[in-house]
């Protein structure tokens, strides 16, 4: 199974990835002049938009700041993704019983009082 916090961390990877790569092409900067500017390394900042990685808290703060991106933009989106992946999680064959795919009474309840029946 896995680690809630590890699927956390690769969705908010994700995510803080195409906020920089749509930064950056807005911009029409290719990875040379975005390194040249910022002093990070072409192969991290790659690796940033592809999600693989998040660079140092210093270098995310220097690259954020240079593209006007909140510099506490990775941090929610960490916090938010962990919330959703706790939230989500079914781990034993009770809570996936209990666990309400559709709550079909609400509806049933509603549709009997509004469905008229055929009287024979």
């Amino acid at each position: 199974m896995t680690d809630n916090k590890d699927v956390g961390l690769k969705a908010a990877l994700r995510s803080f990835g195409d906020i920089v790569r749509h930064k950056r092409q807005a911009c029409r900067w290719v990875f040379r002049e975005l390194s040249e500017k910022t002093g990070i390394d072409i192969t991290s900042l790659s690796d940033v938009e592809a999600g693989i990685d998040v660079l140092t808290a210093t270098k995310r703060e220097t690259l954020c700041e240079f593209l006007g991106i909140d510099i506490d933009t990775f941090p929610k989106i960490l916090r938010n993704e962990r919330s959703k992946a706790v939230s989500t999680e079914v781990n034993t064959p009770e809570q996936l019983r209990s666990a309400s795919i559709v709550n079909l009474t609400r509806y049933r309840e509603t549709w009997q009082t509004t469905t008229s029946h055929p009287e024979d």
